[in-house]
């Protein structure tokens, strides 16, 4: 069946149709815009970083519970009985299963519930002839040009040829690769660009480098702690 009405009623209509929407749609869950962009799910392949904060249950042993519970520098979390676990570095399911190992020596097979509560956003660091050499969130930088246009750009001391990016391979270790960001923006063809990582390095060196042996130098002096274990 079609309803006739004139065209200034059907204005009316759709008026308060549009009202009635907007006063019994359920309210939207209330979330920071960083939250909601950022936050990580527990099913994704996040990975523990120190000083993320963790809220563990025990379904069985309530008076185990542990609400709010900090990665430590060190990457272990503090636990009644076990004393400690290694967390960082390991998935919120992977956690779980280390946790549930632990306490199977003193519980009959214990069921633990883990959530994440706050996380530390994961971060790179641009150094050398950049306009703003810092530290800066990986999700505004993920890729090596994206890094360095993040930080500023180029100056004009800067080699493009030769740009270290430094990433960690294990204790007191880094793996170092260098790009010829100059080549990788003028050349189609090149290979695709580089991802970034948590806590990877992008430096910069001046232009009268031009021996890895000086670069090594340059990134050890404009990042303090950095020198041990180093690789190419």
């Amino acid at each position: 069946m079609i309803f006739k009405l004139p065209y200034h009623k059907w204005l009316t209509l759709l008026s308060s149709v549009a009202f009635l929407v907007l006063i019994f749609s359920p309210a939207p869950a209330q979330q920071s815009a960083s939250e909601a962009e950022t936050s990580p799910s527990v099913n994704d392949s996040y990975r523990i970083l120190s000083g993320d904060k963790l809220s563990i249950k025990f379904l069985y042993h309530p008076e185990l519970n542990e609400p709010s519970v900090v990665v430590r520098p060190d990457g272990f979390i503090t636990l009644l009985i076990v004393d400690e676990v290694m967390a960082r570095g390991l998935t919120v399911a992977e956690l779980k299963s280390s946790i549930e190992k632990a306490y199977s020596e003193t519980l009959l097979k214990p069921v633990v519930s883990i959530n994440l509560i706050e996380y530390v956003a994961p971060h790179i660091y641009v150094g050398g002839q950049v306009a703003k050499p810092g530290r800066y969130e990986l999700r505004d930088g993920r890729t090596l040009v994206q890094a360095i246009i993040l930080a500023g750009g180029f100056t004009r001391e800067a080699n493009r040829k030769m740009v270290l990016h430094a990433r960690r391979a294990g204790a007191g270790e880094l793996k170092m690769t260098t790009f010829n960001v100059l080549q990788m923006l003028s050349d189609s063809k090149t290979e695709p660009e580089v991802l970034l990582q948590n806590n990877d390095y992008v430096f910069v060196p001046d232009s009268k480098i031009s021996k890895i042996s000086r670069l090594i130098e340059a990134f050890r002096a404009a990042i303090p702690g950095i020198g041990i274990g180093l690789g190419y």
